[in-house]
């Protein structure tokens, strides 16, 4: 079973602006605090009223490949630990509103016809490029009850 539109939307628009008064509270980007995987984190939360995102990891990383890194000594892929999150893997790589999307070293949230993430200029988060029909790049997974 999976979340309504209307149940994602809502869980990205919180969490975006959770993230975005966090960013907008510290002087600089802070991974684990404002990055992506925050929003990750932040929006699984707002879907779930829990989450297991941030269960993995019990200290900051200083980079993504550091994130990753920590990701793979605790024994996840990208894929499983999606999973353990309560995400199902998509692999027709055909994306929809409200999934994630994880590429080099970053997580996006798929929103209404654009991806949203953060960048390392410390603005918070924004919508980025498009969300294509078919996104051959990337990894996706698609949140379930």
């Amino acid at each position: 079973m999976y979340y309504t539109e209307e149940e994602m939307l809502t869980a990205l628009q919180r969490a975006t602006d959770t993230i975005n008064q966090l960013t907008n509270a510290c002087k600089e980007y802070t991974r684990g605090v404002n990055d992506c995987f925050a929003l990750f984190a932040e929006y699984d939360l707002e879907l779930r009223g829990k989450s297991k995102a941030r269960d993995l990891f019990t200290t900051r990383w200083k980079s993504s490949r550091e994130w990753l890194h920590q990701l793979l000594k605790s024994g996840h892929t990208l894929k499983t630990y999606a999973e353990y999150c309560g995400y199902e893997y998509i692999p027709s790589r055909r994306p929809k509103l409200g999934d994630i999307a994880f590429e080099r070293g970053s997580a996006m949230i798929a929103g209404d016809g654009f991806w949203h993430l953060t960048r390392e200029d410390n603005l918070g988060v924004r919508e980025d490029r498009q969300v294509l029909f078919l996104e051959r790049h990337l990894e996706l997974a698609r949140p379930r009850k």
